[in-house]
């Protein structure tokens, strides 16, 4: 697979200034990518050379953009769709831009949940990875590094789920700990048209399980942009 699920989580006081809160690990892409590999190969088009002139075609490679009519989800959902046509899914109303507070080419969001020490936050990652790839290798490849990358790293609960707007997601839940703070993270992950698409919320772990849950319906709608 040509890359892996990314995790991304905020760290902040609770002044209210989400143009000011650090971004804690962000990348865990590099050593599942060696994970993951040899499992997958890619197609370049090849160019081709006509015989009766001395001119070069290039084969020209299409690609087919899964849409889906409509997204379903909370009934207070609001359609986002990103930029380039990657993916469409519904966030909260209340959710705010976190714009430069995150990494460059990772859209993310502040709930307006927070404690002393963490403001909740989502954040959608993308990657090209081949459409065969299995969900259930994703899935394994992210446990086994996650499990190496972050202290005190602890699975709560992994699989393959039907999403609301896609007929199956990667699934996992887990807990690590960042900045002091213990978080408690809900990761999805989708792929259509050699695009992996991945939602990591991120929240307290003080919130438990009711955190989660607050979060999950958001993280079921990514799917192909609405067409």
């Amino acid at each position: 697979m040509g890359a892996s699920l990314l995790l991304a989580a905020c760290g902040s006081g609770s002044d209210g200034d989400n143009s000011s809160k650090d971004i804690g690990a962000t990348d865990t892409s590099e050593a599942t990518d060696a994970s993951v590999a040899e499992e997958s190969t890619s197609t370049v088009a090849e160019e081709t050379t006509t015989t009766e002139a001395p001119t070069t075609t290039v084969a020209e490679s299409t690609t087919t953009v899964a849409e889906v009519a409509t997204i379903d989800g909370p009934a207070d959902g609001v359609l986002f769709t990103e930029a380039s046509g990657l993916y469409s899914m519904l966030i909260g109303p209340g959710w705010t831009d976190g714009g430069s507070a995150f990494p460059d080419g990772i859209q993310g969001w502040f709930t307006g949940n927070e404690t002393p020490s963490f403001a909740e936050n989502v954040n959608i990652v993308t990657n090209t990875v081949p459409s065969s790839t299995p969900l259930d290798l994703a899935i394994t490849a992210s446990i086994e590094q996650l499990g190496q990358t972050f202290t005190g790293f602890a699975l709560i609960d992994s699989g393959v789920v039907p999403g609301t707007n896609h007929p199956e997601l990667g699934f996992l839940e887990y807990t690590a700990e960042q900045q002091g703070s213990t978080i408690r993270f809900v990761q999805t992950f989708g792929l259509w048209d050699d695009t992996l698409v991945v939602f990591t919320g991120s929240t307290d772990a003080e919130g438990g399980e009711a955190a989660v849950d607050a979060l999950l319906p958001y993280a079921l709608t990514i799917a192909p942009p609405v067409g």
